[in-house]
């Protein structure tokens, strides 16, 4: 009887133990202060901006490969870095592209500012092929004054057995953006 007592009593404690560590949103994520979302009813009045291609290999072929199709699968970090030491820059959208050409996501809901010197990045795991080998990213961004541009660059990690593979690709600007 007593070995229950104590038994029931552990069973209590550990209950409310992990009922206190559940929040109640535990599925809201808490957004940096860094980060500021920007509410839009109409047109975003920005001097300046651009549209910037990234390329983003979520696969390569390698003749190190260990698999019947030769690819390696690679993981990619999109990294937004403001580079402007006084003013935020807005994020108007960030997309992410398969290799034949189709929109596979759609990163951010509503353009957000970055504050000054700040960065944001966006992930791929290394089990997500669905960008194939010609993956890559389209950033827009704007600021509503004159900014020095962000360093917008994707950085691919991979190995397969003993050898790892890694480096970074810059993006390109493919359009202007101006007021």
């Amino acid at each position: 009887m007593k070995s229950y007592k104590t038994l029931l009593s552990a069973g209590l404690i550990l209950i409310l133990f992990f009922s206190s560590c559940i929040t109640e949103n535990e599925e809201i994520k808490e957004i940096p202060k860094h980060i500021q979302p920007i509410s839009v009813t109409g047109y975003l009045d920005l001097s300046n901006g651009q549209m910037v291609y990234v390329p983003a290999y979520s696969q390569i072929y390698s003749v190190f490969s260990n698999t019947d199709d030769g690819r390696i699968n690679l993981a990619v970090t999109l990294s937004i870095r403001n580079t402007d030491i006084n003013n935020p820059i807005i994020i108007k959208s960030v997309s992410y592209y398969g290799d034949d050409g189709t929109l596979l996501k759609e990163y951010i809901e509503i353009p957000f500012r970055l504050s000054k010197m700040a960065s944001v990045s966006y992930n791929i795991s290394r089990t997500d092929v669905s960008g194939g080998i010609g993956a890559n990213f389209i950033v827009k961004w704007g600021a509503e004054q004159t900014v020095t541009e962000p360093y917008i660059q994707a950085i691919i990690l991979g190995a397969d057995g003993n050898r790892g593979f890694s480096w970074r690709n810059p993006g390109y600007v493919i359009k202007e953006i101006s007021k």
